[in-house]
């Protein structure tokens, strides 16, 4: 599924502004506090993880939800997941 030309332009940007953090740290909490401290956040923080680290979407997603600064992202993602799955535990749900 393409990411659309406005999105992909900021991940371009941002992920060529942080290469020199990644390539001085080779850090991903470190690379993720930045990108946090520059506004991005969620998708677009984890397609600049994958590009930039040559990654995954499965490994970007890990270092995006590991990293101290994402606790809240992470805490909401768990949320999330437990309502679905308690939800798919009733029946007629989904």
């Amino acid at each position: 599924m393409p990411i659309g030309p406005e999105r992909s332009a900021r991940v371009t940007a941002t992920l060529e502004a942080a290469r020199p953090v990644w390539d001085g740290t080779r850090d991903s909490d470190v690379l993720q506090q930045w990108l946090k401290d520059h506004d991005c956040h969620g998708v677009d923080a984890v397609l600049v993880t994958m590009r930039l680290l040559s990654c995954t979407l499965a490994e970007a997603q890990r270092a995006f939800f590991a990293a101290p600064c994402r606790r809240q992202e992470r805490d909401f993602h768990n949320r999330v997941m437990k309502g679905l799955e308690a939800a798919g535990d009733e029946p007629g749900v989904f």
